[in-house]
């Protein structure tokens, strides 16, 4: 059985449970709810980013047979070294009769390296508060998991938590993340402010309006699990990314993508950058595209349109900014119709 029928019929039992409606009731409304694109508060998207890890590298030890196969903000976070030796962990302690046997997240079964050609590796981000600490200390657990579960990446530990809740698993409910009621609720718009640095490419930052459900180590575990990395503007400048790429046309920036995986974000409307920016990104080729949580910058000073983005070298520090160079293609009015959009 596919992962998402599971991940229904588990929706539809908890939903028959919490109001009475007969199982096959439950799972036809699942169903027709999935169809619309939304299966309630458990199941809601963030708008920016992709529904798999954008990519995994595989690793494949000399003596082994099995494929590992690792989301692309794990490498991001620990390294070539460190995967490797998680790796070869994974390599001894799946092996059959294994004392301490590797688990797969997604269903809680053991993994048998000598039988799965799969295998992936993922990373959860846990935070512990600490006393005195403004900032609470960050952990990562590797995450292992059947390739027939489904692809792995790197979760915030709530978004774990309410991913196997969904799919029937025992989880600790203090490990969820609060409950979401979006039916009806108001649409706060996303927030972009386009600024031209001297002699370099043009900036375009771009702010969810509203938080992340999971907090601000859901929405670094989603932009590493994209394929976008950390960007700390203190210490580095933005990595030129040929993958990414911003399409526009007269009307302005239709839309964000990654080659390979598809549209990382769309807005309502074309974005409408001034002539000045649309003819430097022209002249460079290129864009430099920073995120990071709602509220990171006042959304007074956003409203406002100020270019003064100096707060996002705290962003930078803290972990929680995200961007790269990307390339514009600029594309004649008449290919962006309605289905080009």
């Amino acid at each position: 059985m596919g992962a998402k029928n599971q991940a229904l019929k588990n929706a539809a039992r908890r939903r028959a449970e919490e109001t009475g409606q007969s199982y096959e009731a439950a799972l036809k409304d699942v169903r027709r709810e999935y169809e619309r694109g939304g299966l309630g508060e458990d199941d809601h998207q963030e708008p920016m980013g992709f529904d798999e890890a954008a990519d995994a590298d595989e690793h494949r030890p000399r003596t082994g047979t099995t494929g590992y196969f690792v989301a692309w903000g794990v490498q991001e976070l620990l390294g070539t070294e460190q995967v490797r030796e998680v790796v070869e962990h994974g390599e001894k302690c799946g092996q059959p009769g294994a004392a301490d046997p590797i688990l797969c997240h997604l269903c809680d079964r053991r993994i048998d390296v000598t039988r799965e050609p799969e295998v992936h590796l993922g990373l959860a981000l846990i935070e512990v508060p600490v006393p005195g600490r403004p900032r609470p200390k960050e952990t990562m657990v590797p995450v292992w998991t059947h390739e027939q579960c489904g692809r792995t990446r790197v979760w915030a530990w709530s978004q774990l938590s309410l991913e196997r809740r969904r799919r029937g698993l025992p989880v600790d409910t203090a490990s969820l993340p609060p409950k979401q009621r979006r039916r009806g609720a108001r649409t706060v718009e996303d927030y972009y402010v386009f600024t031209q640095p001297e002699n370099s490419p043009p900036l375009f930052y771009l702010q969810p309006g509203s938080p992340h459900r999971h907090g601000p180590a859901g929405f670094r575990a989603d932009r590493l699990s994209d394929g976008l990395p950390a960007l700390d503007l203190s210490r580095e400048e933005a990595r030129a990314l040929p993958e990414w790429s911003i399409a526009a046309d007269d009307t302005g920036l239709l839309h964000i993508a990654r080659q390979g995986t598809g549209r990382w974000y769309q807005p309502p409307a074309p974005w409408t950058p001034s002539a000045d920016w649309l003819a430097a990104a022209h002249y460079h080729r290129s864009a430099i595209v920073l995120t990071a949580p709602a509220d990171t910058v006042p959304t007074e000073q956003l409203e406002a349109s100020t270019g003064d983005l100096s707060i996002l070298l705290d962003a930078g520090r803290l972990e929680v900014l995200f961007g790269a160079r990307m390339t514009v293609d600029f594309v004649p009015a008449a290919a962006t119709g309605e289905g080009a959009r």
